[in-house]
C-alpha cells in the first residue's frame, strides 16, 4: 500500500497531558470504502484558527477530540483539490451536482465537454471522473451530517447534533489524499474562482454565514475583530450591500498600533470598512462610541458582527447596538462572562444569534456568487494570502498566525 505525508494530532486521553504541536507522519493513502464517497488529491490546503487551537491543545477542542475512534487524526478542513476516484453511487451524485451547479447563471463556467449534457449523458461517459479531474476543481463541506436528526430534517444541517468534522473527528486535508461523501462535494470551473481561494472557502463560509444571519443590506454594521474572519466579514458585508461599516481591533505586545494600522486596518478599509478603531487605546475606544452614536443620531448600529471571541468586544457590542438591533456571534471566547439580560437584551429588544459553520448549502451558494462577482480576485490582489508553504513547514505557518504576521496561509502537499 502506498503512503503519503500527513500532519497528525494524537487523540487526547482522559487525565493525561495532551502534547502540543503536530507530528508529520507517513500514513496509508486512503481507499474508497463507501460507494457514496469520492477521493480527492489535495492541490492546496489552508490553516484555520481551529487548527491553531488543535496545535496548542486547547481545552475546548480537547473535549471534542476525545471522542474519536483512532489514536490520531489527520488535521485540516480547508482545501482545494481534484477528484481522482468515485464510488458507484458517488458518480450519480456528482452528475446531479454538476448539472445543478452550472445551471441558472453558471453556464459560462461550465467546461465545453459538459455543456448540454443531462445526468444520463454524464453517467454514460466511461471517463466521467477523469473528465471532472481534468476540467474542474473541487472542495467539500467538511461538516458531515447525519441526515436523520430533527435539525437535518428541517434543513438546518449546520447544527446537526451528530456532526462529524473532517480534520477533527476523522482524517482531514493536511495531506495528499482524503475521502469525503459525494453529497458534500462542491465543483468549480477552471476559470470560476482561483484554486487558492477555493482552498479556504470553508473559512469564507463562516464569515458569510455571519453576514447572512443579520441581513446587512442597507444597514450600518460594526465588525469587532479584524483577524482573518473579521476581514472576510467586512468584505462580504460590503458586497452584500452594507450601508456603512465600523471596524475595531486591538494592538498588543509586538503587534503594535503601527503594525495594526499598516496591515489589518489597511485591508479592512480596502475591503469596505468606512472607519477603523484601535480599541486597545482608550481615546480610540471613545472615538468609536462617539462616531457610531453621532452618525446614527444616538441610536447605534443595526447589527454587530462579533468575530474576535473577546469578552471586552461583547461589552462594546452591547454599548453600540441599537434597540431592536442584532448581534451575530462567531468568535469563540474562553471562560465565562456575566450578562445583564434585562438591561442589555430584553428591555432593548436585541436579538443574539450564534453562528456555527455554514448553512448547507445556502451559504456556499451565496459566497460562490459573491466570489464570482469580483471578491475572489480582490482577495488575491490585496495579498490576503500571506504565506504559501510546503506541508512540512506547517510550524512556520502556525507561528505566523500566532504572532500576527499571517492571515491566510496555504499548505502544499
Amino acid at each position: 500500500m502506498s503512503t503519503m505525508k500527513a500532519v497528525v494530532k494524537s487523540r487526547p486521553l482522559p487525565g493525561k497531558d495532551w502534547k502540543k504541536g503536530f507530528d508529520l507522519l507517513e500514513r496509508p493513502v486512503p481507499e474508497i470504502k463507501n460507494s457514496s464517497h469520492v477521493k480527492f488529491k489535495v492541490v492546496a490546503a489552508a490553516i484555520c484558527g481551529t487548527d491553531v487551537g488543535i496545535y496548542n491543545s486547547k481545552d475546548s477542542i480537547r473535549d471534542s477530540m476525545q471522542v474519536i475512534d483512532y489514536d490520531s487524526v489527520i488535521v485540516g478542513h480547508e482545501f482545494c483539490g481534484k477528484i481522482v476516484e468515485a464510488g458507484k453511487d458517488a458518480r450519480e451524485v456528482l452528475a446531479h451536482n454538476l448539472v445543478n451547479t452550472f445551471s441558472n447563471g453558471g453556464e459560462e463556467y461550465l467546461p465545453e465537454i459538459f455543456q448540454g449534457k443531462t445526468v444520463s449523458d454524464l453517467l454514460s461517459m466511461s471517463d466521467f471522473i477523469d473528465l471532472i479531474n481534468e476540467h474542474l476543481y473541487a472542495t467539500a463541506e467538511m461538516h458531515v451530517t447525519c441526515g436523520t436528526c430533527l435539525q437535518c430534517k428541517r434543513n438546518d444541517k449546520h447544527v446537526c447534533k451528530n456532526t462529524i468534522i473532517k480534520g477533527i473527528h476523522e482524517d482531514g486535508s493536511f495531506t495528499s489524499y482524503l475521502t469525503v461523501p459525494a453529497e458534500n462535494v462542491l465543483l468549480f470551473g477552471q476559470n470560476e474562482i482561483p484554486p487558492d481561494i477555493i482552498a479556504f472557502m470553508d473559512a469564507i463560509g463562516n464569515a458569510t454565514h455571519t453576514v447572512e444571519a443579520v441581513d446587512v443590506r442597507g444597514k450600518r454594521v460594526a465588525v469587532l475583530g479584524c483577524g482573518v474572519q473579521g476581514l472576510m466579514a467586512i468584505a462580504v458585508a460590503k458586497y452584500a450591500g452594507a450601508e456603512k461599516i465600523y471596524a475595531t481591533d486591538v494592538s498588543h505586545g509586538m503587534f503594535t498600533a503601527d503594525k495594526l494600522e499598516l496591515s489589518r486596518f489597511k485591508l479592512a478599509r480596502d475591503y469596505g470598512a468606512d472607519y477603523t478603531f484601535n480599541v486597545a487605546v482608550d481615546s480610540e475606544k471613545e472615538k468609536f462610541y462617539e462616531t457610531v452614536l453621532d452618525e446614527t443620531q444616538g441610536a447605534g448600529v443595526d447589527a454587530v458582527l462579533e468575530m474576535s471571541g473577546n469578552y471586552k468586544a461583547y461589552e462594546d457590542a452591547f454599548r453600540i447596538v441599537r434597540m431592536g438591533g442584532m448581534l451575530a456571534l462567531l468568535g469563540i471566547p474562553g471562560g465565562k462572562m456575566v450578562v445583564d439580560f434585562s438591561k442589555d437584551i430584553i428591555f432593548r429588544g436585541v436579538t443574539v444569534h450564534g453562528v456555527i459553520g455554514r448553512r448547507v448549502f445556502d451559504t456556499w451558494d451565496m459566497m460562490r456568487t459573491i466570489l464570482r462577482s469580483g471578491l475572489a480576485q480582490k482577495f488575491v490582489d490585496t495579498g490576503f494570502i500571506t504565506h504559501d508553504i510546503p506541508l512540512d513547514k506547517i510550524d512556520e505557518g502556525i507561528d505566523a498566525l500566532a504572532n500576527g504576521e499571517g492571515l491566510k496561509i496555504l499548505l502544499r502537499p
